[in-house]
């Protein structure tokens, strides 16, 4: 089993090849957490697998919540691995996985990171089409050699993006995002047309369509801004409004 969360189709994609490649099935976190889904049952001889994003050189909020809660019945040392997408490193977030895990009684066999396309349009712009072509294609050379080790239950840390220093880096900087998580810098312009997506799609019940535009009803959420990204009037923006930052949603995933 693959559990899995991804906002802009990144973490997705890697999972759906995963387990298309490993006859494995797909859970999705959103849907296990909105859901109220916690116990699962782990088969003698089935991998256990957790795909991902990192926020901030660390998890995001949804998998640490689903983690603690979480319930493997059967495990019997089974083989547990980490796949990590990021734009750039990914830092020391595989370790932070590892670590909750332990807390549960499990261990993470294997770790992997995957390069992507960097879309945290707080503080970059999304690449031009043509470089997040190539970032993609370099992907497809990694997701292969992740599928490769993940059927022969490889042990080890495969994860060559997790950057200079490393756990330097999660330790400085993750704490911004694990306090944060703010909404209130999200803004809705007038090219709203209160379709509700946003409120459907936004993994923490933080949207709420009123008055024909979304509102965040909570003060913090997951930050993983899907909501922002798929927007189809792009009427959801950070701080203000700025469409020269662009918008991303992996084209090789359906939505």
């Amino acid at each position: 089993m693959i559990f899995y969360f991804s906002a802009t189709g990144n973490s997705k994609y890697a999972a759906e090849r995963i387990a298309a490649a490993a006859d494995d099935r797909l859970i999705y976190l959103r849907d296990a957490v909105r859901g109220r889904c916690y116990r699962y049952e782990a088969a003698r001889d089935e991998r256990v697998g957790f795909v991902f994003p990192t926020y901030f050189w660390g998890l995001p909020s949804i998998l640490n919540f689903f983690v603690e809660k979480l319930e493997l019945s059967g495990y019997t040392d089974q083989y547990i691995y980490a796949v990590l997408t990021c734009g750039g490193s990914t830092g020391g977030a595989g370790d932070q996985l590892a670590a909750l895990l332990e807390k549960k009684g499990l261990h993470l066999s294997a770790q992997f990171g995957i390069p992507m396309v960097d879309n945290y349009v707080p503080m970059f712009k999304i690449a031009p089409p043509e470089e997040v072509e190539t970032r993609l294609n370099a992907a497809e050379e990694h997701i292969e050699e992740v599928i490769r080790v993940i059927r022969a239950k490889g042990l080890g840390d495969y994860n060559r993006s997790r950057g200079t220093a490393p756990g330097i880096m999660t330790a400085a900087l993750y704490p911004l995002y694990a306090h944060g998580r703010s909404t209130k810098p999200f803004v809705v312009t007038d090219h709203c047309i209160g379709c509700g997506l946003c409120q459907e799609i936004c993994p923490c019940g933080a949207i709420l369509i009123s008055g024909g535009k979304p509102a965040w009803i909570k003060p913090q959420c997951v930050r993983c801004l899907g909501c922002l990204h798929r927007c189809p009037a792009q009427a959801i923006h950070w701080k203000k409004p700025d469409e020269d930052q662009g918008r991303y949603y992996n084209p090789r995933v359906e939505a």
